[in-house]
Order: structure tokens, then sequence, then C-alpha cells
């Protein structure tokens, strides 16, 4: 890795300014556009001010410069920004937020119908999650996501899932890339993917989920190699045999699960990963990591159709892992989520 300089630092943290203020913008403009909704009729925990949050999302960019300057870590990948995409993407977001708008206060969190397509899915995942048009289960759904996602994180949503990146360059000291084979669980439209693939190119990876639609899109982001391959399937029943996988990784997805599929899910990540394997998860943070913002955690499920969020939050991830043979070995709160990392017990 080339020597990081000064002017590395500026074009960096340029970057993720103007990113942060494209999708803070969108925030501010959609909030225009969204009817507020009636107070919550349960007791909401303390939020944070304005500046309290501003330093969090502040010391998440901090961190994650400081691993890139010690060069535990890859810088983003740099492309010139394509400014039709982005614009396009924007307003398949403006057009869709009056619809969104409307589940919300109507409470519509429909599920969606089993026809052919989607028959074989189960009843937990066929659903509108986030209020969003068609779930995860259409091509248009698949291209509003990431945009929702930016937005909804203020632009830090690509930075909270390469956290996951620092467990793993570390316990990858001394492996051959090219032998290692590793799993993006509930992949989606493969952003964390694609980072994998950029840091670690030599790879074995393979992205499972559930959604056709989302992975088309992660083939047209990531790109399918020989190298990197693509597949459908649930959590919850892995199609890998026992002590198969070197790597295992996934991210924001256990807070979509029902509390009973977590634990399944959960445990088939132990199942499938090798003795000296890793599990890495990102995911939201719970309450007992940040108890003094317990009140965004309170009403995030309000403002968007989270059926099970709330149970997660109140749970504890290490406990829970450790209990069906994953032992912590490395966690980190990166702003509103948590990167935790764990060995099988042996």
């Amino acid at each position: 890795m080339s020597a990081i300089g000064p002017i590395d630092r500026l074009g960096w943290a340029a970057g993720q300014l103007a990113r942060v203020a494209w999708f803070a913008g969108h925030y501010a403009a959609g909030r225009r556009v969204l009817k507020p909704l009636p107070k919550p009729d349960f007791a909401v925990g303390p939020v944070p001010d304005q500046r309290a949050f501003l330093a969090d999302l502040r010391a998440l960019f901090e961190i994650e410069w400081t691993d890139i300057a010690a060069g535990r870590v890859p810088a983003p990948r740099r492309e010139l920004p394509d400014l039709r995409a982005a614009l396009t993407a924007s307003l398949r977001y403006f057009r869709d937020l009056p619809a969104v708008d409307a589940r919300r206060h109507a409470r519509e969190a429909a599920v969606l119908p089993s026809d052919n397509a989607h028959g074989g899915l189960p009843r937990y995942y066929r659903q509108n999650f986030h209020f969003q048009s068609d779930g995860w289960l259409s091509d248009e759904s698949a291209r509003l996501y990431d945009t929702q996602v930016e937005v909804l994180f203020t632009g830090a949503a690509r930075t909270m899932r390469r956290r996951a990146l620092r467990p793993i360059a570390d316990w990858m000291a001394g492996r051959d890339q090219r032998a290692v084979r590793a799993l993006d669980i509930g992949c989606g439209t493969g952003r964390l993917m694609r980072e994998l693939r950029d840091a670690l190119p030599g790879l074995r990876l393979l992205g499972l989920d559930p959604s056709e639609p989302y992975l088309a899109e992660a083939r047209r982001h990531v790109g399918a190699t020989a190298r990197v391959k693509f597949m459908g399937g649930l959590a919850e029943a892995l199609p890998f045999g026992d002590a198969s996988l070197d790597l295992v990784v996934s991210s924001f997805l256990l807070h979509e699960l029902p509390p009973d599929i977590r634990g399944r899910a959960l445990a088939e990540m132990r199942r499938v990963v090798r003795s000296d394997g890793l599990v890495v998860i990102v995911d939201s943070i719970q309450r007992a990591d940040r108890p003094d913002w317990a009140g965004l955690l309170d009403l995030f499920p309000h403002h968007f159709h989270e059926p099970y969020y709330a149970s997660y939050v109140a749970g504890r991830l290490a406990e829970d892992a450790k209990g069906i043979g994953l032992r912590s070995v490395w966690s980190e709160r990166a702003f509103l989520s948590a990167v935790h990392a764990f060995h099988p017990d042996s």
C-alpha cells in the first residue's frame, strides 16, 4: 500500500463531506414532503441533540480515516461522480415518498401476495419493510433501496458497513486470499460485497439473499465473476455443509428477522463456519450499547415498519452469539451501528 499523505486525507474528507451533504439535503427536503405522525402512545427514552448526533457521525469518519491512514483497511474506491445516475436515483426517491407517507399514516404494513414469483418466501419476509413500495420484491425497490438507506443515515451507511473490514483485515493477516471462501448472508444489493471484493479481490465470495430483484441489482453493482457468485437462499437455512466456509458476514440483517428466525440464523452461521474462521456482523446499535440514545431506537419502528426491531435492540448480540458457540473477539460501536466479530468456540 502506497504512503498516504495530507492530500489524500483532504480528498477523502471532501468526498465524505459531499456525500453527507447530498443525503442530508435529501433528508431535509423529504421532511417537507412527509406529514408529521401522531405522537407515540408509549414512553420514549432520551434522544441526542443535534450537536451530540453530529459529533458521533464525525467520530465514525475519524476512526475510518485512522484505519485507512494506518493501512489497516483500504480507502474506498475512487470513482468520478455520475451526476446523471445520482439525479435519476434522487428523482426515484422523491417520486416514491408520497406513497411511503400514505402507508405510514395508514399504518399499512401489508403482507405482500404469495404469487408464483414469491410463493416460496416466508411470510415474515413478504412485507413492505420501512413502508417502502413492494418490500424487497421488485426491481424498482432494488433500485431505490440504497438511496433510501443513505438518506436515513445521512450518508453514513457505506462507512458503517465498511467497518466490517477492520476485524476482517486482522483475521486475514498471513492468509492467502485465494484460499478463503466467504459468504455474505442477506447480501441485498451487494454494497458490502463490493467493499469486500475491492479490499480482498482474491476471495472466493458468495452472496446469498431471498430476493431475486435485489440479487440482480447486486450482480450489476458488484459483477459476477469466477470468484464472485450469487444465489438465492434464507439465513435460517443456509445451503452449505458444516464447517465449509472461512468467513461469514452480514450487514443490517438480524434486526429484520423475527426472534426465533434470528436465533436460527445465528446458529446457521456457527454451523457453516470453520473452526479457525470468522463471523462478522454489522447491525443496529442495541439499547445496552447506547442507553442515552434509547429514544431513537424507540421511535424508529414507530416511524418505519420494522416489526422485529424492538426485540432486536432489547437484546445483546454478543450474549446471543455466545449461547450458540460464537465467542466475541472484537466489537465497535460505529455511529448508529455496532460491529461484532466472532470466532467459533473450539
